[in-house]
């Protein structure tokens, strides 16, 4: 074990090196600039992958909903915003798959398929599902929901629709 050490020991390893790089050789200078620049390189290499410095900071954003000094009004206001915002694109999203469904039954018309039996069936399909939807979330708002005086007079006032 200790020949081994002794082998690989930092000591013997400068020696050894002394050694070759004081041996006469014609390809020395060469070799030496050689290995220079393929060391400098791979240093230059890991030394361009960044990495410099502390991350920036994350960038904060308040959520406006989260704003003081906001009215009930307010509040209602941007909800019944909102909710009109995703319903006018519920319903674009279902004229576009009403279009498809009938450029589909087009096809099947002049092809000699009936289509007629499967529309209906899709039909009755999505109502009775929308159906069930609509059902299951009356069901979580009649379990949770409080009494909200708010909510009360703007339903009253006519801003909001009657579920």
């Amino acid at each position: 074990m200790k020949s081994f050490f002794r082998n690989v020991s930092p000591r013997r390893a400068i020696i050894d090196f002394w050694q070759v790089l004081g041996a006469p050789s014609e390809y020395r200078g060469i070799a030496l600039v050689l290995a220079t620049i393929i060391t400098g390189t791979i240093f230059v290499a890991l030394g361009s992958e960044g990495g410099r410095g502390l991350p920036d900071p994350p960038k904060v954003i308040y959520f406006p909903s989260l704003i003081e000094g906001r009215t009930d009004a307010e509040i209602l206001a941007e909800n019944f915003a909102a909710t009109a915002k995703v319903r006018a694109e519920e319903a674009e999203e279902e004229a576009r798959q009403e279009r498809m469904r009938q450029m589909y039954r087009a096809v099947g018309d002049a092809t000699g398929v009936d289509t007629a039996k499967a529309y209906a069936e899709g039909k009755a399909e999505r109502a009775a599902e929308k159906a069930k939807l609509e059902a299951e979330r009356k069901a979580i708002l009649d379990k949770h929901l409080i009494d909200n005086p708010v909510f009360d007079e703007a339903k009253k006032a006519g801003l909001v629709k009657a579920p």
